[in-house]
């Protein structure tokens, strides 16, 4: 009802970002995460997959009023959008957040939400020819390479700045970019942009706790 195109993305660029913190409480494969999101935009992934459905509407059940959340539509650049005031309310309110998938959320201020289910210890994420936002499966900040992706030349990692903008590394015979040709690096609870210009492939990882 409210799709937008890729406009929104110039929208999402100037809006800006706080930084954000995770704790993490798991020794096994069952556990919890705690993610504070700041007020305005993060790129929010939820890394632990909750046997009873891992809709927006079931893991973020009461946010703010005026809580917004965009996830991308790589088939055509547009965004679903669905929002909170007193409900949820918009375009697709069975719009999942599975781990490996990331949505944009806007908050109207500073909150705090937790994802509680198991870790997925085997996993193999399709990654398409084009844009799309992933996040890694497993809930662990490390280098997108020690996460199990495989970059091929040409690949693009486009990480949210906290201060408006994306932070940007490309691949081309080992990564360059933003940091400084270190692997991007992205946060527990954090998802992102890939450009993959080449053919579909797989990000599958194996996890042993």
């Amino acid at each position: 009802m409210r799709t937008k195109t890729l406009l929104l993305t110039a929208a999402l660029v100037a809006a800006g970002a706080a930084s954000s913190m995770a704790q993490v409480y798991s020794v096994n494969v069952v556990g919890y995460i705690n993610k504070a999101l700041p007020k305005g935009f993060y790129m929010l992934a939820n890394q632990l997959d909750n046997k009873a459905g891992n809709k927006i509407v079931d893991l973020i059940p009461t946010p703010p009023d005026n809580t917004f959340v965009y996830k991308f539509k790589p088939s055509n650049g547009s965004f679903i959008i669905i929002d909170y005031l007193e409900g949820w309310e918009g375009d697709d309110l069975n719009m999942t957040l599975n781990p490996g998938e990331g949505v944009f959320i806007s908050s109207p201020a500073a909150q705090s939400v937790t994802f509680v289910g198991e870790v997925v210890n085997s996993s193999s994420i399709p990654v398409i020819q084009g844009f799309n936002v992933y996040s890694s499966v497993v809930p662990q900040s490390a280098p997108i390479d020690t996460l199990g992706y495989v970059a091929n030349d040409g690949d693009f990692v486009y990480q949210l700045k906290a201060t408006g903008g994306f932070k940007v590394n490309d691949y081309l015979e080992g990564w360059e970019g933003d940091d400084n040709g270190t692997a991007p690096t992205p946060a527990i609870g954090e998802s992102f942009y890939i450009y993959n210009p080449n053919a579909a492939k797989a990000w599958t990882r194996t996890f042993t706790p």
